[in-house]
């Protein structure tokens, strides 16, 4: 008997899928939950009450104050394509080389995918530390997407990408430019 089901009536024998002899049709597949782990109340990503209640006002004066950020992490990387500054649930600061029409789309997929991807870090991995940084690579460019926490806006998302440059070299300029939003915004 090969890997394919040979059987009548076998799951998965109209597709031609390979099926364990050793398992049982009847058994049925058991779902895993993974729950997300709710963040510590003072876990530098909660937005100050103060600028929460006027935030149109305040998040242009910040992504004014955060344009200076991304220029110079723009000239620091030969081989800059984009950056963007904006909050953890989505919302745009500041962008630089992105299509107008797409900045808000992609700043609520920043969101999502760095929430997803803290999601499954502290569901696989033991500890509760929040996910710091993620890296995306495609052909020749490569994107790295870092957390900045203790703001007084909370939680900010630094999206960096960048062709033909080492991830080692986005790491290390995406940190620089982290270092420069925190030092703007930290929550004193």
């Amino acid at each position: 008997m090969n890997a394919h089901a040979k059987h009548e009536g076998l799951p998965g024998e109209e597709l031609g899928m390979p099926i364990d002899p050793g398992l049982d049709p009847a058994h049925e597949a058991e779902i895993l939950v993974l729950t997300p782990r709710a963040p510590e109340p003072n876990a530098g990503i909660e937005m100050d009450a103060d600028i929460a209640e006027y935030w149109e006002l305040w998040s242009e004066q910040i992504g004014h104050a955060m344009v200076p950020v991304l220029e110079k992490l723009e000239k620091s990387l030969p081989g800059f394509t984009s950056a963007m500054i904006c909050t953890a649930d989505g919302f745009n600061l500041c962008t630089l080389g992105v299509d107008e029409e797409q900045v808000t789309r992609l700043s609520a997929m920043t969101s999502s995918l760095h929430s997803i991807a803290d999601v499954m870090s502290t569901s696989v991995h033991e500890g509760d530390e929040l996910l710091d940084v993620l890296s995306l690579s495609n052909g020749s460019s490569s994107t790295v997407l870092m957390a900045i926490r203790h703001l007084i806006i909370g939680q900010v998302l630094l999206w960096v990408t960048a062709e033909n440059d080492t991830l080692g070299a986005l790491l290390m300029r995406a940190r620089v430019a982290a270092r420069d939003v925190s030092s703007i915004l930290r929550d004193r």
